[in-house]
């Protein structure tokens, strides 16, 4: 049995992104650019109006913002007007139409005055805007990004926004850390489909979609395998398919017992040991390996206990962080979030090992009170479904009273859940 700190080690130095791959852009949404997005065009690609209104030239316009002006052209978004606006004149204008030579700002239509904004081209529009000045509601050429600019440097995520601006830029593929695949399989001869009503001595297999929820809350790919019974056999049959991925999630059958057949499986489908047994409550039994595959890749496995919190526990503080070390995130951002906070409540720990329970969190940043919540260990996922973080306990501490200043890790799923 080792110490957490060790086998964080000891995984952190097999971790390396998979190799870049060029995607369509669509496909890429929430991965990591392995390489800059380039423009290919200037953004604006053209001085391009802000605002509904008539495009003026600031000459025209009087130092108390008023003007009197013939209406020469109506210019809507997607027209191009080679039309040259000369003293005296104007353009209606719409927003994100290109402004048309000889002009240079635009005077909202809100300022149109005597009934005169609904003006159009071969009539006269009096004007009177006391805050203009030149060059306003006008996006000139270039002013968010040049053609040949890295808009977005490798590294970033290609979140929404991320997204958007890539396809400004002209970036129909980009090069990306791929989403790896996952393979999550259960095992048990206990265990029954979710969608099957437990028999006696029988439990639903309720690992699978957790840990798959994990896994798409990440950003990657999860295989879900089901759940095979504890023979050597069939395990070993799954097991094969599972190591074809990036990644694979085992979870039970990595104890002690008569039937716990796993790591022996393992060492026979030629997955190599790196660690079998970490120094922490829930999450004792867990086990990690490497396996090199037939083209040169490898696949990183986990073993996780079949208890769900104490499996969901281990994915949270072994899986995870490799998993967005897969996904190309810096090392600084692969780890649950770490806070210090209060306990508003005395909490369990325990002697021998350092204990990572549920807790919900209040407050702001700075003043975080941590309330532990109610838990019988291992197998109950009551506590750990409404929990914002975990308290992180160190070992020793068998009582910690309330008012004790403790460390908490942020419970960040992917799917919002961040107090």
């Amino acid at each position: 049995m080792i110490e957490l700190s060790r086998a964080l080690d000891e995984i952190a130095a097999r971790l390396a992104p998979l190799p870049a791959r060029r995607m369509r852009l669509g496909e890429a949404a929430g991965l990591r650019l392995a390489a800059p997005v380039v423009a290919d065009t200037d953004s604006p690609p053209w001085d391009r109006a802000m605002m509904d209104g008539f495009a003026v030239r600031s000459p025209d316009v009087s130092a108390d913002g008023a003007a009197e002006l013939e209406v020469v052209a109506d210019l809507a978004a997607g027209d191009a007007s080679r039309l040259q606006i000369r003293p005296g004149s104007c353009a209606r204008i719409m927003t994100g139409a290109p402004i048309p030579p000889g002009s240079d700002a635009v005077v909202p239509i809100e300022c149109a005055v005597d009934g005169s904004a609904a003006a159009r081209a071969g009539g006269r529009v009096r004007l009177l805007d006391p805050r203009f000045r030149p060059g306003q509601h006008v996006a000139r050429c270039g002013d968010a990004f040049r053609a040949g600019a890295d808009v977005l440097p490798a590294g970033a995520r290609l979140g929404p926004a991320a997204v958007g601006l890539a396809a400004e830029a002209g970036a129909t593929h980009v090069v990306v850390a791929p989403r790896p695949r996952v393979a999550i399989l259960s095992t048990g001869s206990e265990l029954v489909p979710v969608e099957a009503l437990p028999g006696h001595g029988q439990t639903r297999n309720s690992n699978g979609p957790m840990l798959a929820a994990a896994v798409a809350g990440l950003g990657a790919e999860p295989v879900v395998l089901g759940a095979v019974a504890d023979r050597p056999e069939p395990l070993r049959a799954m097991v094969a398919q599972g190591l074809a991925a990036d990644m694979l999630l085992l979870s039970g059958g990595v104890s002690a017992g008569d039937y716990d057949l796993v790591p022996g499986v393992l060492a026979a489908c030629g997955v190599e040991r790196v660690f079998h047994k970490v120094r922490l409550k829930p999450g004792k039994p867990v086990w990690f390996g490497v396996r090199t595959r037939g083209d040169g890749g490898r696949t990183l496995v986990f073993g996780l206990p079949g208890n769900p919190a104490s499996s969901l526990v281990c994915f949270e503080l072994f899986a995870r962080p490799a998993l967005a070390a897969l996904l190309g995130h810096p090392p600084e951002r692969r780890h649950l979030p770490r806070r210090r906070a209060r306990l508003a409540a005395a909490a369990k720990g325990a002697e021998d090992r350092p204990v990572f329970a549920p807790c919900r969190l209040e407050g702001a940043e700075g003043d975080l009170r941590a309330w532990p919540l109610p838990w019988s260990g291992s197998s109950d996922l009551v506590g750990l479904a409404v929990a914002d973080a975990l308290l992180a306990l160190p070992a020793g501490a068998k009582r910690v009273e309330a008012g004790t200043e403790v460390e908490v890790r942020l419970l960040t799923d992917g799917f919002g859940r961040h107090p």
